[in-house]
């Protein structure tokens, strides 16, 4: 709900009823509306702006947003506040909209854009008056730049100021020029003058030469300025005009107590008796009687007097030559007043003023986090110096700004003396069970500082909520506890990036380059996504948003210190990544996050061995993390130093310790699901483990590395670290039998790297063999002319090492015809077959027909076999998909149309395969509650192979499961139907089966 004040400043001031049409001017100010997105109206106090405008406004058209600005929005985040409350009248979908985004950190410009960018298609049109109180505020005027800059085409706004806005023309890019009405636009033609002195009942002044005297203006023709001999600049003591003019005759037409009343009542917007008694002035009402009967420039709503701005500006000037003593007991009084109103914020800054910050202390602490919430951090910082006199640990709320100050401005290390000033005063527990947030923060000051004890300590009585969840939350990146793996939904605020940081050492990276939901959570993510985009090998995308961040905003101290060093390494820059790295490491060290500055040192470790290839100096830093309690007690920071340590004992040498190291790194990554580092990790484990004799451990490394960039959604870091040791693929590729396998997907990446695989991979031969034969190579289908070829190619794949005699091949194609006929259709099924091969893929040796080694064969049949294998070792639902995964390939007849002996055993092996797959199939998917999918699976089997008697059972067990017990009866006299062609009667399995289901 807005305040009084806001209400204030979001309506259009009322027009007066003695002000004059002014057709003229309107019609020429809605022009300039009309045409332009930006109308500025530029003229001297008293020179008829606002009225203009706001009459204006009427006759426009288009809904009318208006915010009169009087200086208190130089707090950018109560400006932005102000706009969304003028703007909300109209579009009421932006309520709640700045303080949402504030929270989630963005900067205020950020946030101008963001209200801006909300408004849609909607015409209207948005007034902000008064401007020239800014003049002095640059981030004030930075706001209302960024945006205008953002406003959409049909959006119009006006601007009225006192003095040209020099920081438009290059702000507002998208403006060429920006209209202007002056002075002399505003200024009173004679008959408007004519008009104007008739309803201010002065018919005998000569319109005409009011207007030669004062130029028109406005203020100047009204209140006669010109009729007096005595008229001049420095008139009544002042040197300016118009506050000469108002001395001389305004106030001189009062009584000494009427103009004492008007000078002690300035600080108030709006005087009512009451209002004017809070401050001490006596007998208000009778004065302000008199005061209706005299001609001021001012307005009166009922019993509520409001002096114009101009009027009151020179007021709030005379008060200031009041003595010490009366202007301190005003600005009290005035304080007090604001504060039973609940204008905290303003009675704050009177106490403040005033000096009274006994009073103004428990305000402070009313409306501190509204302060906080509106990012407003110099006005807090402001506030908590000033106060620092009188302020103790017991005013948590003032505390906890502080703290917020601090991590706002990434000063951990004064995160972490709060806390502990908190801790000695006995009240840190306190202040963690008070609010979810500054539990979180205090945690994470001290994560950042090493404290392990402190975080658990705090997180122990930290108060529940979403900012503690994600404290929880980036433990796991500490240690291993299962209760703490997940994490919910962003919550668009500031510790956003501490859940988004935690999925990226999670290796989560898909899930980073997801857009958020909430617009408000963009700059939370953004730091991160970079990261996310760098792990996935995006370098160019990385860069660019890189740029687009220091071009807004400084990046932070993770961005800068850390990210930024990876990209310039990826970049292929090792001086800029050099450089990054030690200025980084200036800022890291003066924020006190020990943390990052160890990771700093993991960074120089990967430097020193991908640009250097010096082990020894990458120890030396590897050292200095390994030797500090946080190195050692924080998972994700001991896994990194590990892997990089790894890597520097595989190239000097020490195989042993490199393969203990990386086993350690692995395993604690895995439990942890800490997985950033796992492929690189697992592949210099896997050469560990070959080098040490350790062959079928190196495979499951090598299994680990592609599970985990599976994971991640990319195989960068994984290509990245085979770049060190090829034949790491190379063995890979020797034991594969599918040519279409990840390895050799990961194998043409990495030659397009420029780095060549011991094994050659020129050439990949697929087989198709179920419902049709298809040969591809390198991804090309090709067509041998004679049909004999395709089957020596598939019987040749079907071999383990890719060869065969003359002789078996002539028993296996030819039923054993050993004839010159036999023997010349051979070499010919040969010669097609190398016809549609690259050139030596197929080798004729003395009586053996081989395989070239650069030649990797796939085939459906090698491929079902692989698939169904691995099903073994599985469970449940994983199990299951495996199978599914392996039968959905023999999608027909196996080498259709061909007859060979070694075809149709072939073929009757694979279907045997087939039916025990099905069966298995459908014991899992009963095993897993799926009845549906096992009786279908049943009824597969059964199709070809009525005999098969477990597939009876399953059904009679399905049945019963879904309650049908006369389907279980139907079934097995079924079963008895079948077995009774070969003689034979269920088994007594199955008969205990029926009566176990009947019971």
């Amino acid at each position: 709900m807005a305040s009084r004040i806001i209400r204030r400043k979001i309506v259009p001031p009322p027009i007066p009823g003695s002000a004059v049409a002014r057709p003229r001017l309107e019609a020429q100010l809605t022009r300039l509306i009309q045409r332009n997105r930006i109308v500025c109206v530029y003229a001297t106090a008293g020179a008829g702006k606002t009225t203009a405008v706001a009459q204006t406004s009427r006759r426009i058209g288009r809904p009318t947003c208006w915010l009169s600005v009087d200086g208190t929005e130089a707090a950018t985040g109560r400006l932005l506040s102000y706009l969304e409350a003028a703007l909300a009248v109209r579009v009421p979908s932006l309520a709640g909209l700045t303080r949402r985004a504030l929270t989630a950190g963005l900067a205020h410009t950020e946030v101008a854009g963001l209200l801006a960018d909300s408004l849609g298609d909607r015409e209207l049109l948005l007034v902000l008056d008064n401007v020239e109180c800014l003049a002095g505020a640059r981030e004030a005027l930075a706001v209302i730049g960024a945006f205008l800059e953002y406003t959409p085409p049909s959006i119009r706004t006006v601007l009225v100021s006192r003095q040209e806005l020099d920081f438009l023309t290059s702000r507002v890019s998208r403006v060429a020029w920006l209209p202007v009405l002056g002075e002399q636009d505003l200024a009173f033609t004679a008959e408007e003058a004519a008009i104007a002195l008739a309803r201010s009942d002065f018919p005998g002044v000569d319109p005409e030469r009011a207007v030669a005297v004062t130029g028109g203006w406005v203020t100047g023709v009204l209140f006669e300025a010109w009729r007096s001999a005595d008229h001049a600049s420095g008139l009544g003591g002042e040197a300016d005009p118009l506050h000469g003019y108002l001395a001389t005759h305004i106030l001189a037409q009062l009584s000494e107590e009427e103009r004492r009343f008007l000078v002690f009542t300035a600080l108030l917007d709006e005087v009512t008796p009451a209002r004017a008694e809070a401050l001490g002035v006596v007998d208000a009402a009778s004065r302000m009687h008199g005061l209706r009967q005299k001609r001021l420039p001012a307005a009166w709503d009922g019993l509520a007097l409001r002096c114009h701005p101009r009027f009151r500006e020179y007021l709030l000037a005379c008060a200031t030559r009041l003595d010490a003593t009366t202007q301190r007991a005003l600005r009290v009084a005035h304080a007090r007043l604001l504060a039973r109103e609940k204008h905290f914020e303003e009675a704050v800054e009177e106490f403040l003023r005033a000096g009274e910050l006994g009073e103004a202390l428990p305000v402070a602490e009313q409306v501190v986090d509204t302060v906080m919430e509106r990012a407003d951090f110099a006005v807090a910082k402001r506030w908590l110096e000033q106060l620092a006199p009188v302020r103790r640990e017991k005013h948590i709320r003032l505390t906890g700004a502080e703290l917020m100050l601090a991590i706002s401005e990434e000063n951990y290390r004064l995160g972490v003396q709060i806390a502990d000033r908190l801790a000695a005063a006995g009240r840190r527990d306190e202040v963690a069970a008070s609010s979810s947030k500054l539990a979180a923060m205090m945690a994470w000051c001290y994560l950042h500082a090493g404290r392990l004890d402190d975080i658990r300590a705090v997180l122990a009585v930290g108060r529940s909520g979403a900012d503690l969840d994600a404290m929880r939350y980036c433990m796991t990146l500490l240690d291993d506890a299962p209760e703490r793996r997940t994490a919910g939904a962003l919550s668009g605020g500031p510790l956003d990036a501490l859940v988004m940081r935690v999925h990226y050492y999670r290796g989560d990276l898909t899930r980073l380059l997801d857009p958020p939901v909430l617009p408000w959570a963009i700059r939370a993510t953004e730091s991160w996504r970079l990261g996310a985009l760098l792990a996935m090998g995006h370098v160019d995308e990385a860069a660019e948003l890189y740029r687009t961040i220091c071009a807004e905003r400084d990046p932070g101290v993770w961005l800068y210190s850390l990210f930024s060093v990876e990209l310039q390494r990826q970049l292929g820059e090792p001086d800029h990544a050099w450089r990054a790295l030690l200025k980084g490491r200036e800022r890291l060290r003066a924020s006190g996050a020990v943390m990052l500055e160890l990771l700093s040192y993991v960074e120089e470790a990967a430097l020193e061995l991908r640009f250097n290839r010096d082990t020894a100096s990458a120890r030396v830093a590897l050292e200095r993390v390994q030797s500090h309690p946080v190195g050692r007690q924080y998972a994700f920071i001991a896994e990194q130093a590990a892997t990089w340590l790894g890597l520097a004992l595989l190239l000097d040498g020490d195989d042993q310790a490199a393969a203990r190291c990386l086993r350690q790194a692995t395993a604690s990554m895995q439990r942890g699901q800490r997985i950033l580092s796992l492929p690189a990790a697992a592949i210099y484990l896997a050469e560990a483990e070959w080098r040490t004799g350790n062959e079928d451990d190196s495979d499951r490394a090598t299994d680990l590395a592609l599970a985990a960039a599976e994971q991640q959604g990319s195989n960068h870091l994984l290509l990245d670290a085979l770049t060190s040791f090829p034949l790491v693929l190379s063995r890979r590729l020797d034991a594969e039998p599918d040519a279409d396998s990840p390895w050799h997907e990961l194998g043409r990446a990495l030659m397009a790297r420029g780095v060549q695989p011991a094994a050659p991979l020129a050439t990949t031969i697929q087989l198709t063999e179920f419902g049709r034969v298809a040969i591809q190579v390198n991804g090309r289908e090709v067509r041998p002319r004679i049909k004999k070829s395709y089957e020596l190619i598939a019987y040749l794949a079907t071999r383990r090492q890719r060869e065969a005699t003359k002789d078996e091949l002539v028993e296996a194609l030819f039923d054993g015809r050993h004839d010159d006929s036999t023997a010349a259709y051979l070499r010919q099924a040969l010669r097609k077959l190398r016809e549609v091969l690259p050139e030596d893929s197929v080798r004729a040796e003395g009586n053996r027909i081989r395989l070239a080694e650069h030649v990797v064969v796939g085939s459906d049949s090698g491929r079902l076999q692989c698939l169904v294998s691995q099903a073994a070792g599985l469970r449940g639902e994983d199990r299951l998909t495996a199978l599914s995964s392996a039968l959905s390939i023999a999608s027909g007849e196996y080498l259709p149309e061909f007859q060979s002996p070694w075809v149709e055993q072939r073929r009757e092996e694979l279907a045997v395969l087939c039916t025990d797959s099905r069966c298995e199939a459908a014991e899992t998917a009963f095993a897993t509650g799926d009845f549906r999918r096992a009786h279908a699976l049943a009824e597969e089997v059964l199709a070809t192979d009525p005999f098969r008697e477990s597939m009876w059972r399953l059904k009679m067990r399905v049945a019963d499961a879904v309650g049908d017990a006369d389907r279980v009866m139907a079934t097995y006299r079924a079963c008895e139907d079948a077995l009774r062609q070969l003689g034979a009667e269920p088994a007594p399995s199955t008969r205990r089966l029926r009566d176990d289901l009947r019971r």
